[in-house]
């Protein structure tokens, strides 16, 4: 049986570790803002319910301390480790040591590319659910402060 030329093989299995990379370093990414979403907040719900506390009940600090839990949840799912796709490398060795090397190589490549396609839709996931947290965050702050400012009488309360 006769080899099949393959001459673009590297190249392409060189673009597609690229890619896993970039998208590994993305997905870290993604995690370290999800922990400064989550730790904004737990403090947004700390002060906010101290806060709540000290004055009237004017609904608008529940509903933004709400919105504050709801980040943080939202932010815990997309910190969440998961299952990112890996080569066994010793089923590879059982598998493929006798196997001619363009072969195995064209199995690798095949083998990475659906890993990047099962890793993306996880990266993707992660920048969703970070997505909505930080939509949570922001109407939290806000509802906790326009809550502020109702029991206040406004910026311009002496």
């Amino acid at each position: 049986m006769t080899q099949p030329d393959l001459p673009s093989l590297d190249l392409i299995a060189e673009q597609v570790a690229t890619e896993r990379t970039v998208l590994n370093d993305h997905a870290e990414s993604l995690d370290t803002k999800a922990g400064v979403v989550l730790g904004f907040s737990g403090v947004l719900v700390g002060l906010g319910a101290t806060a709540q506390a000290l004055v009237e009940n004017t609904g608008l600090f529940e509903v933004g301390l709400a919105f504050a839990v709801a980040a943080g949840i939202l932010a815990v799912l997309a910190f969440l480790p998961r299952k990112y796709p890996v080569v066994e490398a010793l089923l590879l060795r059982q598998k493929y040591l006798t196997v001619p090397e363009a072969e195995t190589k064209l199995l690798l490549l095949d083998t990475q590319i659906e890993m990047v396609k099962e890793a993306s839709g996880l990266v993707k996931l992660k920048g969703r659910l970070l997505r909505l947290a930080l939509v949570a965050l922001a109407t939290a702050a806000a509802l906790v402060v326009a809550g502020t400012l109702v029991v206040t009488g406004g910026p311009h309360h002496a």
